[in-house]
């Protein structure tokens, strides 16, 4: 009994011993598992934080991104993306501050400033503001501010060029014992991308400000190319105005005379006739007289010749307008009143089958002397005046002003008649353009009166809204102080 007693506990012992060992070896492979386990599982946190830090970093890149191509000017580009670098690095403090010539030209932009910790004179005081380089990173300080007695934070700022002579500096307060090596990599990719979007605005601007300036050449080399034309016209239209009205001259003169004559001969041969077949009542004679009509000749023969008359009279106003324009007159130039000048003018226009409204006339207390020839200058007023007048024939009315301008007097003309289409303003001066019918206007008057204002050293404009009226203004410098024309021209 003892015997096989002692081999059972043997082989209890035995089996004590591999199960010991059994079991040591299972906690060797569970510490060994553990072990590899927490590796790991270290190793899948630090994995999990790079990628949560390089998503926040291609975040920022992403939104960095979108504020500099949708921006519309330098302060909002440079808000936006100072906002996003705050929020990148968890700044305590961000602002913006603007230098020139190493003073700052305004009140910095603070976007971030937690408990007031900053103020701008902590932060000036380390900025070298006189840098006029731009700087190749972001440059690093410990910071402590003055009032308060807190653990030391990081400055850090660097620079860019805002506008023209404009600098413009990111300042940024971090709140911890190291700065990130990677966020001032992600920090010196932004600054760069800043600096290339504000270059790109102010080489828009730039090229805007470009463009505007070549619009402006092309349109004045545009109006100089027309001008060049119309003197050229005008030149030759001088040339040819004035052999014209030679031309029409030499023969005008004889048909005016030929009617004179004829209206002087045959009036009277017509009223010997009449006498003649009462004298020879029943006579052969004065039947053959009566049976032809020859005295009621008489009326037709009359208008005939004064429907002569008035196309001569018109020849040769037409002809005096041609050399009127190729050589304005500026001899004989006298003091003249203005008010005299209207008011004289006025009784003229009563005369023009277009008068038949009242003109309301406003004149100088004080007399308005200006140094002129005032048979041009009533000319040109009544030219104006007759216009105004057949703008004004159905509704509108008329009205003259004589007004005081500083170094000049004015004359206006306003009516509220049928106004000047705006696609006219432009030829109203030029020659022969007319929009009456024929017959009516020779489309001289307003170029004529323009040539002689011109001459006077005076200033003729007009403005003019369709269907609501135009307003020509005649400028002329007073008597005693001509010379300082330059300053109302």
């Amino acid at each position: 009994m003892k015997r096989q007693y002692e081999q059972e506990i043997a082989l209890l012992k035995r089996r004590l011993n591999r199960e010991t060992k059994a079991r040591k070896l299972a906690e060797r492979m569970l510490d060994d598992y553990s072990q590899q386990a927490f590796l790991a599982n270290e190793t899948l946190r630090k994995a999990v934080a790079t990628v949560e830090e390089k998503q926040l970093e291609i975040e920022f890149f992403v939104k960095s991104t979108e504020e500099s191509t949708s921006a519309e000017s330098h302060l909002t580009l440079v808000e936006s993306l100072l906002e996003l670098c705050a929020t990148f690095t968890d700044a305590s403090y961000a602002a913006c501050f603007l230098s020139k010539d190493g003073n700052l030209t305004s009140t910095p932009t603070i976007i971030r400033n937690k408990e007031n910790r900053v103020s701008q004179l902590d932060v000036t005081n380390v900025l070298p503001l006189s840098t006029t380089h731009l700087l190749s990173a972001w440059c690093i300080q410990e910071f402590i501010p003055s009032n308060n007695g807190r653990e030391p934070s990081w400055l850090v700022y660097c620079n860019f060029h805002y506008a023209e002579n404009v600098d413009g500096w990111l300042v940024m307060l971090i709140d911890s014992e190291l700065i990130d090596e990677e966020k001032l990599h992600a920090l010196d990719a932004h600054i760069a991308q800043l600096r290339h979007s504000l270059d790109k605005l102010n080489n828009d601007k730039l090229r805007k400000l470009e463009m505007k300036v070549i619009d402006d050449l092309k349109g004045q080399l545009s109006t100089a190319r027309k001008q060049l034309v119309v003197t050229d016209r005008m030149a030759s239209l001088g040339v040819l105005a004035s052999g014209v009205a030679h031309e029409i001259n030499n023969p005008l003169a004889f048909i005016s005379a030929n009617n004179k004559y004829l209206k002087r001969a045959l009036v009277p041969a017509i009223e010997g006739l009449k006498k003649l077949v009462v004298a020879l009542d029943g006579s052969v004679f004065a039947k053959l007289v009566e049976s032809n009509h020859l005295l009621k000749l008489e009326e037709t023969i009359i208008e005939v010749l004064q429907d002569n008359t008035e196309g001569i009279d018109r020849l040769s106003k037409i002809s005096d307008s041609l050399r009127t324009f190729v050589h304005s007159s500026v001899d004989e130039h006298t003091v003249i009143d203005l008010n005299k000048v209207v008011k004289d003018v006025l009784k003229v226009a009563a005369f023009s089958k277009k008068y038949t409204k009242d003109v309301s006339v406003q004149t100088l207390e004080s007399p308005a002397l200006v140094n002129a020839n005032s048979r041009e200058i009533e000319q040109v007023l009544l030219n104006i005046v007759i216009n105004a007048l057949h703008a004004t024939e159905n509704h509108g009315d008329v009205s003259m002003a004589v007004k005081d301008e500083n170094y000049a007097f004015s004359i206006e003309v306003k009516d509220s008649g049928i106004g000047i289409p705006k696609e006219n303003l432009e030829k109203i001066f030029s020659p022969f353009y007319t929009t009456k019918g024929v017959g009516e206007g020779t489309g001289l008057g307003l170029a004529i009166s323009k040539s002689i204002i011109d001459a006077h050293d005076g200033v003729l404009k007009v403005e003019s809204t369709e269907n609501v009226g135009t307003c020509f203004s005649i400028l002329l410098p007073k008597a005693s102080e001509k010379q300082n024309m330059g300053v109302i021209q």
